[in-house]
């Protein structure tokens, strides 16, 4: 299905929506558009984030791990509020270390945001993670 911006008609045979990321920003240029044309039209729009993104730079001196992921939290927060998106849930994991989660303990917690959603439709990365990122194919899987 080809949806337009603001297409009520299309955005409506969505319903619930629910975004399944690795990364805070991952949301926001995957389907960012998407999320806000929906949460616009009045669907339930609601956000996974697997990772805070902590390991998101190779510029530690600028960006050091222990300080980033606060920072990305934040951002994700104001990207979040920007796309109309109130129902935000956090897995925790370690960025650049969801492949080494336990896949019944991941599914698990999925399982549950799941069935508190209720989504009609999932929105997720491809088995090739978009960017062939680890992490990305993780969730993905």
């Amino acid at each position: 299905m080809t949806i337009t911006a603001y297409d009520a008609g299309s955005l409506a045979l969505l319903g619930s929506v629910l975004g399944i990321w690795a990364h805070p920003d991952d949301e926001t240029y995957s389907c960012g558009g998407l999320f806000a044309a929906a949460a616009d039209a009045g669907n339930r729009v609601a956000c996974v984030t697997a990772t805070r993104g902590e390991a998101g730079s190779l510029d530690q001196v600028r960006w050091p791990p222990e300080s980033l992921g606060e920072v990305r939290t934040r951002e994700l927060d104001v990207a979040l509020g920007m796309l109309g998106v109130s129902e935000h849930y956090w897995l925790d994991y370690a960025d650049g270390g969801c492949a080494q989660v336990d896949a019944e303990s991941a599914v698990r917690r999925l399982v549950a945001i799941i069935k508190d959603v209720q989504p009609d439709t999932i929105l997720t990365f491809g088995p090739d993670g978009m960017t062939g990122h680890a992490d990305h194919i993780a969730i993905c899987e």
